[in-house]
C-alpha cells in the first residue's frame, strides 16, 4: 500500500542555487620555501636543511594535486605524490608509477612534513565521520516558524544577485596584458614606434569591445532571469498567503528542491487542505547509512573500523526519525497556514513470495504545529519523539522496524 501524488521532489545532497564564487587560494609550506613564476606555472622550491633532500612541486594546478620532484644526493625521483593509502589508512610518498619511495627517503620526508600529514589524517577522520554526523543531526536543524516578513527576506537572501557588471576599461587592460605576453621580443621592441603602438592599441580595443559586449549580454540575461525568478517567488508567496492550494504545492516543490539532504530521498506530497500537508517519503535503505567510523590513535595514525549492526540500526533510526521531524518543520515554516503535517515513511523490502521488492511502510504520524514546537530537539531521540503525536510504529528496542499500515490521507480529511 502506498500513496502517490502528482507532486514528487527528489531531495539530494548539495547546494541547488547557482552561486558565482570567486576567490584565491594560498599554500603555506615549511622553512626553506621559495616560489618560481614562469610560463609553465607557479612552482614551489623547497630544500630540507640537513637532510640532503630537496623537492620541486607545481602548486597552481586546478586539480589541487601536488607533484614533487625529490632529490637525495645524486638520485632524483620525478612526480612524487603525497597520497592516502585507503587499504592501509596511511599517508605515504609514492612515485608517479605508484611505487613507494625508499624507506630512508620517505622517513625523512614524513619527519619534515609531519604537520601536513597530521592534517591529512584529521581531514580524513572528519570526512568519514561527517557522513554519519549529518544523518544524526537532521532533527537538530529543524526550521523555526517563519513570519511573512522572514519568508520575504528568505526570497531576497536565496536569490541575491552578486554578479558584477563587466567593466570595459578593466577588460581592455586584461586583453592588453595578455597580448603583450604573447609578443616576441622583436614585436615588443616594435611597440616603441608610434605607428606600431597605435596599431597594437587599436587591435586591443577591437578585441576588448567584442569581449565586453558578450559579457554585458550574458550579464543582462542573468540579471533578467534573476528578476523573473524573484517576481515568480514573490507572487507564489502572495498566493500561498491567500490559501491557493496549487500555488502552495508549487511553492513547496520549489523549496524542497533546494534542501540539502544527507542522502538522496524522494518525497511525494499533497496539500490535503489549506491547513494540512501530506508527505509520503521514500526513505533511504539501511545499507545506505555510512558503515565506517574513524578515530585518530595516540600514535597519530588513523583507525577506520566498521560499525556494529546495532550501531548502524541506531544511526538509521535517528536519521529516518529526524527526516520526519525535519520535513514537518519545513512545512510549518514555509506554509504559515499549515497547522498539521501527516508524514509516512516507507522503504523497499524483498517479498519472498513474488521475488520482487515491495514498498514497506515503517512509520506514519500526524504532527501538530503547537505540539511540535513545544519539544526540545537538543535532548530528544527522534523516534521516541513520535510518542508526542498520533502515530503508527512497530519497532524493537534495537530499532528493527516492522511493517505498519500508514494513515490514509483521504480518511484523515473527512
Amino acid at each position: 500500500m502506498s500513496f502517490r501524488f502528482q507532486k514528487r521532489v527528489r531531495v539530494a545532497p548539495g547546494v541547488r542555487l547557482n552561486i558565482s564564487k570567486r576567490g584565491v587560494s594560498t599554500s603555506i609550506g615549511p622553512r626553506g620555501t621559495s616560489l618560481t613564476v614562469g610560463r609553465r606555472g607557479l612552482y614551489g622550491n623547497v630544500g630540507i636543511p640537513g637532510s640532503g633532500l630537496s623537492y620541486r612541486t607545481r602548486i597552481d594546478r586546478k586539480s589541487g594535486q601536488r607533484l614533487f620532484q625529490v632529490s637525495e644526493n645524486e638520485k632524483t625521483y620525478e612526480n612524487v605524490q603525497l597520497a592516502f593509502n585507503k587499504q592501509e589508512n596511511t599517508v605515504q610518498f609514492i612515485t608517479d608509477t605508484g611505487t613507494p619511495l625508499p624507506t630512508t627517503v620517505e622517513r625523512k620526508l614524513k619527519k619534515e612534513f609531519s604537520a601536513e600529514i597530521d592534517s591529512i589524517y584529521q581531514e580524513k577522520e572528519q570526512e568519514i565521520n561527517a557522513q554519519t554526523e549529518r544523518l544524526m543531526q537532521l532533527h537538530l536543524q529543524v526550521y523555526k516558524p517563519l513570519s511573512i516578513e522572514q519568508l520575504q527576506q528568505h526570497i531576497q537572501r536565496n536569490l541575491s544577485f552578486e554578479e558584477k557588471a563587466p567593466d570595459q576599461k578593466e577588460i581592455f587592460e586584461q586583453v592588453k596584458a595578455e597580448r603583450k605576453e604573447r609578443l616576441s621580443k622583436i614585436a615588443s621592441l616594435a611597440l616603441l614606434l608610434p605607428s606600431k603602438r597605435k596599431e597594437f592599441v587599436n587591435q586591443v580595443q577591437d578585441e576588448a569591445k567584442l569581449i565586453f559586449e558578450k559579457e554585458l549580454e550574458a550579464y543582462n540575461e542573468q540579471k533578467q532571469l534573476y528578476m523573473e525568478e524573484k517576481q515568480k517567488r514573490e507572487k507564489l508567496l502572495d498566493s500561498v498567503l491567500k490559501h491557493d492550494l496549487n500555488s502552495t504545492e508549487e511553492w513547496l516543490a520549489l523549496h524542497l528542491e533546494e534542501l540539502d539532504f544527507p542522502l538522496e530521498t524522494n518525497v511525494d506530497f499533497k496539500m490535503l487542505n489549506e491547513n494540512m500537508i501530506y508527505f509520503d517519503v521514500d526513505l533511504p535503505e539501511l545499507n545506505e547509512v555510512p558503515l565506517e567510523k574513524a578515530t585518530i590513535m595516540k600514535s597519530g595514525k588513523l583507525k577506520i573500523q566498521e560499525k556494529s549492526q546495532r550501531e548502524t540500526r541506531e544511526h538509521y533510526a535517528v536519521m529516518v526519525g529526524g527526516t520526519a521531524l525535519y520535513l514537518s518543520s519545513f512545512a510549518f515554516a514555509f506554509v504559515p497556514t499549515c497547522e498539521k503535517v501527516v508524514i509516512s515513511g516507507y522503504t523497499q523490502r524483498l517479498n519472498e513470495a513474488t521475488g520482487h521488492k515491495d514498498d514497506t511502510y515503517i512509520y506514519s504520524l500526524i504532527v501538530e504545529r503547537d505540539r511540535f514546537y513545544s519539544l526540545n530537539m537538543s535532548n530528544l531521540h527522534p523516534i521516541l519523539a513520535f510518542e508526542n503525536f498520533e502515530h503508527r510504529l512497530n519497532a524493537t528496542k534495537t530499532y528493527i522496524f516492522k511493517e505498519i499500515i500508514p494513515f490514509d490521507p483521504e480518511k484523515i480529511t473527512r
